[in-house]
């Protein structure tokens, strides 16, 4: 039996989608953006895997790049820029409304959905892998969250999928947005397989031969490669015993009477966040542990729609991806300055523009 229902893309589509044996392959196919997602291409991604649900010639999914550089570097924070320039609110609700939701689909998702993740997978990248039943890493895999760097804050589900991590190593990822390697997202649990980047071609091509669902499974199984102790592994206790605290300024103390070369280093990263986005990244994260990710999503949308009309999200994208001189002027800048009452007013509620998943 052959699947009719999802033509194949032209090679310059922005997402490839096309049938391999029993597989259905995405592919992202945005090089020179290092595969940024748009509303363009979250729409076809969910299009290509509502086709395929109820589909019987396509028993998983594949997702992949075309890049060896890059998974997907994030969601095109730069558009949401530009519509906020010209104050069109109207374009961030949607953008984050439908990555959300799509986001939620993925992980709703009943059949396997395999993640090929080799290079950088940042923001919307990690959207579009984590929540999914498996995410394989390679040593080349570049994972993070960096939000709290522009002015924002760590999305797409992660006030969920951050509090699983193991101790307090989602706290320090939320709020450092420090990047880490393949090995890890395995011990993290963003990842849940290590294949060698030499060894994906193969996996690749075996999976595309898989005659059924099962052998796929079976294949990825197979693959998975022993990792070595990671680097986060290496600093669980101390980054335990630093990123416990309630409050920014409770860690960053932590951090200062712990001085080793890591918290030295963290230490100047923080600096370097946005003070908002740090207060408000913890408080997100505090609130929302226990939550299942149907109920942190909408408490994310509230506060993207806060944060886009906010003075640092468009200064940090400005510093960082648009004027490139990565000197943010933060407002404030310290956190000593930060009103807990503006932090509060980012989770007040949308009224009917709220996001309802079902």
């Amino acid at each position: 039996m052959q699947a009719t229902s999802v033509k194949q893309d032209a090679p310059d589509s922005e997402i490839l989608v096309t049938v391999q044996g029993r597989s259905g392959v995405i592919t992202l196919n945005r090089p020179k953006a290092l595969n940024a997602i748009n509303v363009s291409m979250i729409q076809s991604i969910r299009r290509a895997l509502e086709s395929w649900e109820k589909d019987p010639a396509v028993e998983f999914v594949v997702i992949q790049s075309n890049d060896s550089k890059a998974f997907c570097a994030g969601g095109d924070i730069r558009a949401v820029y530009m519509a906020r320039i010209q104050d069109d609110f109207s374009f961030s609700d949607s953008i984050f409304r439908e990555e959300y939701e799509l986001n939620y689909y993925i992980s709703r998702y009943p059949k396997p959905y395999i993640a090929l993740i080799d290079g950088i997978c940042m923001g919307g990248g990690l959207g579009i892998s984590i929540h999914g039943s498996h995410r394989i890493a390679t040593e080349k895999s570049v994972f993070a969250m960096p939000e709290t760097a522009i002015g924002f804050f760590p999305d797409i589900g992660a006030s969920f999928f951050l509090n699983l991590c193991p101790g307090e190593i989602g706290t320090f990822l939320g709020l450092v947005g420090d990047k880490i390697g393949g090995v890890d997202a395995i011990y993290a649990g963003l990842a849940t397989h290590f294949v060698s980047s030499e060894k994906l071609d193969d996996l690749k091509q075996n999976l595309f031969k898989a005659s059924s669902k099962q052998e796929a499974l079976d294949i990825i199984v197979q693959a998975n490669e022993k990792t070595g102790q990671s680097y986060l592994e290496q600093h669980q206790a101390l980054i335990n015993k630093c990123f416990a605290g309630q409050t920014v300024a409770a860690i960053i103390k932590n951090l200062e009477e712990n001085p080793t070369p890591e918290t030295s280093k963290w230490l100047s990263l923080l600096d370097k966040r946005s003070p908002t986005s740090l207060e408000i990244t913890l408080k997100v994260l505090r609130e929302c542990k226990g939550k299942s990710l149907k109920e942190c999503l909408p408490i994310e949308f509230r506060l993207s729609q806060r944060f886009v009309k906010n003075y640092d999200f468009i200064e940090g994208i400005r510093a960082l991806l648009v004027d490139k001189d990565n000197q943010p002027n933060w407002q404030p800048r310290l956190l000593s300055q930060v009103e807990a009452e503006k932090v509060m007013e980012y989770f007040s509620g949308l009224g009917d523009k709220e996001l309802k998943l079902l």
